[in-house]
């Protein structure tokens, strides 16, 4: 009887261990599990107030802030994030030795401060275990992001570098926390300010009625292309508003500029060797051979919301850098495809410029491998990636050269890179077989054949 009980014991620890995803918080919670394959990323993509509380699930006094935390993350949605994790979890225990946790639980709270990195800093929350006490101490922790503006300084301001810009026009002088906490979610994104009582040939010239009322410029070339927002003074579907009036008018004036091309590509999954031969190696029309093949390195893991949604926006990305590259191909000069002196490929890739330019075939290819997967590991592993994810490399198959991507997970930006090294920056020679199917340790191979251009 006693070997029995013994018996059903061990098997509860074992299932107990065995379900690492589940953590103490599920799905539908406020507050969000994080794990090391997603913790920066997560992370980097805010600058709202960011609670995080390391735990054990075996923990006592973790079991009672349990309740508090979940209240204290739902009685600030909008303006701060909550995320949990699990230190008891194996896969989780050297991202709890990175921030030196020696107790449970240990609570921080990240900042909008960076370090050179771009990673979030963080302080010790040593304050009351009481969700009034935790949420008001977010609030305490909220910036302002939005710049204040003069009727006069709207147009210098939309015009101003490269990013997207929101602009709330109110009869408030003092900034509301709702805009704060929008504008420090789209933190590096996209550019806030605010107007105190617009002037009237202001409001007139945008179209606006009625205040409160949110503008976004989604082109900073051109003041004159907004989308205005008179909604429900809301987080969820003011965020949405932005999120979709940013890249809804960014696609619109890329493809409106360029009417007569057809969109027909778009950007597939590697899950093996023969979708990396079909995609990149050794498509079945030879005439489809790219110069340059994109490989976005993008982590899904699909029992997570955040995750899938994170996925859709990076692979949203690449599509963006398939369709920009197209509609931009019948500009480009020939000289950005010779990617180097040798007669014979010279010969290939004019071939190349004939079938391709203007066309909705493509010089690129771009695609995504699952970065937790076989597949993806094996990638970073043959070109020596690093572990912030999403990333991506740039392989010339023809030449055996690749280059890993550095910088912003943006289409533009991860295009901008692509056409360097479509002129032969960046890239480096490799010496091993493009085979993702292999046992042979990789990261070994790629270290000892590589040499430089």
């Amino acid at each position: 009887m006693v070997a029995f009980k013994a018996s059903i014991i061990s098997l509860a620890a074992a299932l107990f261990v065995a379900s690492p995803v589940l953590g103490m918080y599920d799905k539908g919670s406020a507050v969000k599990q994080l794990g090391p394959s997603n913790f920066e990323r997560v992370l980097g993509k805010t600058s709202q107030p960011t609670f995080v509380k390391f735990y054990a699930p075996w923990c006592g006094h973790c079991k009672t802030l349990e309740p508090e935390f979940e209240r204290a993350a739902q009685k600030t949605q909008g303006i701060a994030r909550f995320y949990a994790v699990d230190c008891d979890q194996d896969k989780n225990r050297g991202l709890c030795a990175q921030f030196d946790v020696k107790g449970f639980p240990t609570l921080k709270v990240f900042t909008e401060k960076r370090t050179k990195r771009g990673t979030r800093r963080s302080v010790d929350y040593q304050g009351e275990r009481k969700a009034s006490a935790m949420a008001k101490y977010v609030r305490s922790m909220l910036p302002n992001l939005s710049k204040k503006l003069a009727s006069d300084e709207l147009d210098g301001f939309v015009a101003s570098d490269k990013l997207p810009k929101a602009v709330l026009l109110t009869e408030r002088a003092k900034t509301s926390e709702l805009w704060k906490g929008i504008s420090a979610q789209f933190d590096r994104r996209v550019q806030f300010a605010h107007i105190s009582n617009p002037e009237k040939s202001v409001l007139e010239r945008l179209g606006v009625s009625e205040l409160p009322a949110i503008v976004v410029f989604p082109n900073p070339a051109d003041t004159s292309l907004s989308n205005v927002y008179n909604g429900e003074t809301k987080y969820a579907p003011l965020a949405q508003f932005i999120s979709s009036a940013v890249s809804g008018k960014k696609a619109k004036v890329e493809t409106t500029a360029k009417p007569d091309v057809q969109i027909t590509q778009s950007v597939e999954e590697i899950a093996n060797q023969a979708d990396l031969e079909r995609h990149c190696i050794n498509p079945a029309d030879s005439s489809q051979v790219p110069v340059l093949c994109i490989i976005g390195i993008v982590p899904l893991e699909p029992e997570y919301e955040e995750s899938r949604s994170e996925h859709a926006q990076a692979v949203g990305e690449l599509q963006a850098v398939l369709e920009r590259q197209l509609t931009r191909n019948s500009n480009v000069s020939t000289a950005a495809f010779d990617d180097d002196n040798d007669d014979e490929d010279d010969v290939k890739s004019e071939q190349q410029k004939e079938s391709t330019v203007g066309k909705a075939g493509s010089p690129f290819r771009v695609s995504w491998v699952n970065a937790l997967s076989d597949s993806g590991r094996r990638i970073r592993d043959m070109f020596g990636l690093s572990d912030d994810l999403p990333s991506a490399v740039i392989i010339n198959p023809r030449k055996s050269a690749s280059a890993p991507y550095r910088g912003v997970f943006a289409g533009d930006d991860i295009l901008e890179w692509a056409n360097a090294c479509y002129q032969g920056h960046h890239m480096r020679r490799f010496m091993f077989d493009l085979d993702i199917s292999s046992t042979q340790p990789a990261k070994k191979a790629a270290e000892a054949a590589h040499e430089e251009l």
